[in-house]
């Protein structure tokens, strides 16, 4: 771990919605063992850019020398009302795969210390199946239903894998050998039930930090099933544009403007590790070109009317853009693997 833990707190905390808890966090950071962490992603539908924020906030832990661990949840994909089909998991876990490897490339991070597990890889061993075990005997329906509630499809009468997920993810922590727990704010209600659970079958207690859940480009919460809200990770550039002048950004607000989140959480954290500004190039006849040091410039002279929404968002899709070339490059010759996935 890297000896200055205030800063690397601060940089793990940055854009963060919550973390339970901020002391447990600090005396991870302070001792001397290898802290270990994780994220986990089930491979459902095709990603879009929103994973970038995620993918951000990992080049964070990797840079303060945490080791990060990357869960492909196969099983959890089928689980969570067979979003994905079983048929389907192998192709989606390796599309999966090479999409979060060329978007950490593409925001520039060093990924040699990266490691990707696969959930069926330790998920069906017998330990674990026993702690599974253990868990169904100590827990309420009732409890698993809320706990996966944010989460999980969960219909009038839902499919027992809806109660059996948040369970399973409570056991990736231990069984993954980690001592933080890193996801959205919505998986809040299973990392709570893993701080409860998990000490009553032997293992400690994680960490768990939490991303907010931001606004799409329509101004609700970015969803793969909202073409209108949702950039594909293998958008062309014209397409990003085009969808990109179309993203919900009124004119001196804040509130609900998912082009400000995106640029606070990904591209200005980018923008940084690169010791560069924001750089908006404005055509001379519309002011010339715009730079900002910081976000907090920037949405200053945004809400002040001094930075159009158009040139934020033209300014957000060349980045974008930039930050997915070498995304773009890695599938050049993986179409067979987006069709067997899927599908034409």
């Amino acid at each position: 771990m890297t000896k200055n833990y205030q800063a690397a707190f601060e940089l793990i905390k940055a854009n963060t919605e919550e973390i339970v808890s901020e002391d447990e966090l600090l005396n991870l950071l302070q001792s001397n063992k290898e802290v270990k962490a994780y994220w986990g992603t089930a491979p459902t539908g095709r990603v879009h850019i929103g994973y970038l924020i995620p993918m951000s906030k990992i080049a964070d832990f990797l840079s303060v020398g945490i080791t990060f661990k990357v869960l492909l949840a196969d099983i959890h994909a089928h689980l969570d009302d067979q979003k994905s089909p079983y048929e389907l998991l192998d192709a989606r876990t390796e599309y999966y795969k090479q999409i979060i490897i060329g978007l950490l490339e593409g925001l520039e991070v060093d990924i040699s210390k990266l490691i990707f597990e696969r959930g069926r890889d330790f998920e069906l061993t017998e330990k674990y199946g026993m702690d599974l075990l253990r868990m169904t005997s100590i827990i309420t329906l009732n409890r698993a239903r809320r706990a996966g509630a944010e989460v999980v499809r969960q219909k009038e009468d839902p499919k027992l894998g809806s109660f059996i997920y948040p369970l399973m993810q409570s056991l990736d922590v231990p069984h993954l050998d980690c001592d933080i727990a890193f996801g959205g704010i919505d998986q809040r209600g299973i990392y709570m039930l893993s701080r409860e659970l998990l000490p009553k079958i032997g293992y400690k207690k994680p960490v768990c930090v939490f991303n907010p859940l931001l606004p799409g480009l329509t101004g609700d919460k970015m969803s793969a099933s909202d073409t209108a809200s949702v950039i594909d990770c293998l958008d062309g550039k014209k397409q990003i544009k085009k969808k990109m002048n179309k993203a919900y950004c009124p004119e001196k607000e804040i509130e609900g403007n998912g082009i400000l989140a995106f640029v606070k959480t990904v591209i200005f954290p980018y923008l940084k590790r690169r010791d560069e500004d924001f750089l908006i190039d404005r055509p001379e006849k519309f002011g010339g070109p715009l730079t900002f040091d910081s976000y907090e410039s920037m949405e200053k002279a945004f809400v002040a009317g001094d930075l159009h929404p158009l040139d934020l968002k033209m300014g957000m899709a060349d980045y974008v853009n930039t930050i997915l070339g070498p995304l773009r490059k890695r599938f050049e010759n993986k179409q067979d693997l987006i069709e067997k996935a899927y599908g034409k």
